[in-house]
């Protein structure tokens, strides 16, 4: 697939999400999927200016001002949109921000509209099925070409003005719209709001054009982002769904999705690993005895190296992590890597800054680039807008982790108190999950961390 990384937002794709309702409108056809009033969206458009808009401070003065004369446009025409529209149109005004925690929230938008029987993930830049309903389980593994003759760069360009931040994390959040004929339909990149043609290769190279539309056994919505990954059906999908990785076949960081941190004895490498799937508590599991529980097995084992996977980690509180990241370098003598990936966001990449900070001379990052730049801005919570439901998340403090926030005087208190300096936190090796390891239940990025230390 040939994605083009975007600078800016155009305009043009917001005007993408009126033209095809202007013109059904102007041949009598209401808009589909439209489930609020004019007068809602306009007490939601005043919900939103106070409680994301005027209270988010990632916007650049240039962009606040493009924002707020969308936002303008957008009120004048609430009598002509559908709820799709309307909250599409939301989430490119938001997205102005560039800024990934400056968000509209995809898999909360989902619950509003249609879904087809199968789900996306991104391999490599590729779309590819990897859950499928029991009659469409021909297309796992199977890569997207397009949807209604559009052909896929164009399909992630326009779900990238969807979202703030780099171009592999909006990646990431763009499956929940190409699953939606309804919000394709809106964005005038599908003819129907009620179903599509989707065209996909199968990894054998067969082509298959099949007409989707609302799935007939709508899966929960903890089946959106990271969840995907693991293979391990959820109870109401037995039976009704199947997946491209067999459960029994996964990799040891795909098993047990319902744990939030995991560890184990890795003698492959003389080491051992620690998962952290994200960087605060979980019901019933206190994240700081788990970290002083591992710092005793640590100490008790004597691993020779240590692998800290970050992959599948969104973040959290980055003060739970901060003094187990920067003691491991005294605990362990040989080599310490990190695996990332685009999921690994916010207080996850704080926790990476501050180990590679500690000993950046036997830190190796293994995996792909993490889900946000070096300097980010955070720390707002979420907001849900009254009649739609339509979720938000924003942000209000800044983070700089490239100098320390020391040209700064709006910086995140901790990370003012504890700076965090690194020229970059990029891979060192590169590697990529890939369909066919995914399939094979192999794990490139231990493969990679294996052959580091045969070296």
């Amino acid at each position: 697939m040939r994605v083009r990384v975007r600078t800016r937002l155009a305009v043009t794709a917001v005007t993408a999400v009126f033209a095809v309702p202007a013109t059904a409108l102007s041949q009598g056809q209401p808009p589909a999927s439209r489930q609020l009033g004019a007068q809602q969206m306009r007490d939601d458009l005043a919900a939103f200016r106070s409680r994301v808009f005027e209270r988010d401070n990632s916007y650049t003065p240039d962009a606040r001002a493009e924002a707020a004369a969308r936002l303008g446009r957008l009120e004048s025409n609430v009598e002509r949109m559908s709820l799709a529209q309307f909250a599409l149109a939301l989430a490119q005004v938001v997205a102005l921000a560039d800024n990934g925690h400056t968000n509209a929230v995809a898999n909360i938008r989902a619950r509003q509209f249609n879904r087809i029987p199968a789900r996306l993930a991104v391999f490599e830049q590729d779309f590819r099925v990897i859950r499928a309903t029991e009659a469409n389980a021909d297309l796992l593994g199977a890569r997207l070409v397009s949807i209604d003759g559009h052909a896929v760069a164009e399909l992630s360009d326009s779900a990238r003005t969807l979202s703030g931040g780099i171009p592999s994390r909006r990646d990431r959040l763009a499956a929940p719209v190409l699953e939606s004929p309804a919000q394709l339909h809106a964005l005038g990149l599908a003819r129907d709001s009620a179903s599509a043609t989707y065209v996909f290769q199968t990894l054998d190279g067969r082509t298959i054009q099949r007409r989707l539309g609302d799935e007939p056994n709508r899966a929960p919505d903890a089946r959106g982002g990271v969840r995907l990954m693991f293979p391990a059906l959820l109870p109401d999908e037995e039976g009704k769904w199947r997946t491209l990785l067999a459960s029994g076949q996964a990799p040891w960081s795909l098993q047990e999705p319902e744990l939030p941190f995991r560890v184990r004895a890795a003698p492959e490498i003389d080491g051992m690993v620690v998962e952290l799937r994200q960087t605060n508590n979980a019901p019933g599991h206190p994240i700081r005895e788990f970290l002083a529980a591992t710092t005793t097995r640590i100490r008790e084992q004597q691993p020779r190296n240590l692998v800290i996977d970050l992959r599948l980690n969104g973040g959290g509180n980055l003060n739970t992590a901060r003094d187990f990241m920067k003691s491991l370098p005294a605990l362990v003598p040989g080599r310490i890597f990190v695996l990332t990936s685009p999921w690994t966001f916010s207080a996850a990449i704080s926790s990476l800054g501050y180990l590679e900070q500690t000993a950046p001379d036997r830190v190796t990052i293994v995996g792909e680039e993490v889900g946000d730049r070096l300097e980010f801005w955070a720390e707002g919570g979420p907001t849900t807008l009254p009649a739609s439901g339509l979720m938000f998340s924003i942000a209000t403090e800044r983070h700089d982790y490239k100098n320390g926030c020391r040209a700064f005087t709006d910086c995140h208190g901790p990370v003012v108190a504890n700076p965090i300096a690194v020229p970059s936190l990029a891979p060192d090796v590169a590697a990529p999950w890939t369909i066919e390891a995914y399939r094979a239940g192999r794990d490139p990025a231990m493969d990679a961390v294996a052959a580091q230390l045969r070296r």
